[in-house]
C-alpha cells in the first residue's frame, strides 16, 4: 500500500516536474491531489490504476496517481467550490439558526406561559449527564470510526464556517462523518430510553419513583433527537454547497 506522507522535498519536486496547462490547472489542484498522501485519504481505485499502470513501481504511481486526481478535478466541476474570505454569510446564517434553535428550546423548557414568567429550575429537568454521554460519546466515536479525525474536524468548520476550496473526497467523508454522528446520537437515544423503560418495568410496585424515572429514560431520546436535527441540518449544508445536493454515499 501507499506510503502515508510524501517528504517536503518530494512535494516540491512534484510541483515543479507537473506542466500546468489550462485555467483550472494550477497548483491548487496538485496541493489537492497531493493532501491526498498527507490526509491517508487516497482514492483506492485511483491509486489501483496507477500501481498497475506502473507494474507496481510506488514513486511512478504515486506520479500517475497525482496527475490522475487532478484530471478528475478538472472534469467534475462539483469538486471545488470557492469565494472571497470576506464572504461570511452563510456560515453566519448557520450560526444564527442554531442560537435561534437553542433558544426557543430553552424558553419552551423554562417558561410558564399560563403565569407569563420564567422557572428557571426547570432547565434542571433537562439536564441528566449520564445521558449526555450515551448520545454524545458513541456518536463522536463511531463517526471517527466510519471516516476520520480529519473528517470529525471539518464536520464543525465546513458547515459553520465561509466556502471553502475542498476536494470532492473531503467534502463526501465530512457529509459522511455527519450522518454516521446524527444517526448514532438517535439510535443511541432510542437504546437509552429502551434501556430505562426496562429499568423502570422492574419496579412498577414504588409508584412514588414512576414519573422521575420515566423523564429520565426519556430525556436520552430527547438528547438523541437534539443532535440528530442538528447534524442533519449541517449534513445538508455542506451536501448543498460542496455535493451539489447529491447522495454523498453513492460512487
Amino acid at each position: 500500500m501507499q506510503k502515508p506522507l510524501l517528504s517536503p522535498n518530494h512535494r516540491g519536486k512534484y510541483l515543479k516536474e507537473f506542466k500546468l496547462d489550462g485555467a483550472m490547472a494550477d497548483k491548487e489542484l496538485y496541493l489537492i491531489a497531493y493532501r491526498d498522501f498527507e490526509n491517508k485519504e487516497v482514492d483506492q481505485g485511483t491509486w489501483i490504476k496507477a500501481l498497475t499502470l506502473h507494474e507496481g513501481d510506488k514513486e511512478k504511481a504515486r506520479w500517475a496517481y497525482m496527475r490522475m486526481r487532478v484530471e478528475q478535478l478538472e472534469r467534475d466541476p462539483q469538486i471545488l467550490k470557492s469565494v472571497a474570505a470576506s464572504d461570511y454569510s452563510g456560515g453566519i446564517m448557520m450560526w444564527i439558526s442554531v442560537i435561534i434553535f437553542i433558544g426557543l428550546m430553552v424558553i419552551a423548557a423554562v417558561f410558564d406561559f399560563m403565569g407569563m414568567e420564567f422557572h428557571w429550575e426547570n432547565g434542571l429537568y433537562f439536564l441528566d449527564i449520564p445521558s449526555l454521554l450515551i448520545v454524545v460519546a458513541p456518536a463522536i466515536l463511531f463517526g471517527v470510526a466510519a471516516t476520520s479525525w480529519k473528517a470529525f474536524g471539518r464536520s464543525w468548520t465546513l458547515p459553520l464556517g465561509s466556502l471553502k476550496k475542498v476536494s470532492l473526497q473531503d467534502a463526501r467523508s465530512t457529509s459522511r462523518c455527519l450522518q454516521v454522528m446524527g444517526n448514532t446520537a438517535f439510535i443511541m437515544g432510542v437504546f437509552g430510553t429502551l434501556i430505562g423503560v426496562i429499568l423502570i418495568l422492574q419496579v412498577l410496585e414504588d409508584s412514588s419513583m414512576l414519573a422521575a424515572a420515566s423523564a429520565v429514560a426519556i430525556i436520552t431520546l430527547f438528547y438523541g433527537t437534539f443532535f440528530k436535527l442538528l447534524a442533519y441540518v449541517a449534513d445538508q449544508r455542506v451536501r448543498n454547497l460542496y455535493l451539489g445536493g447529491s447522495e454523498p454515499l453513492e460512487e
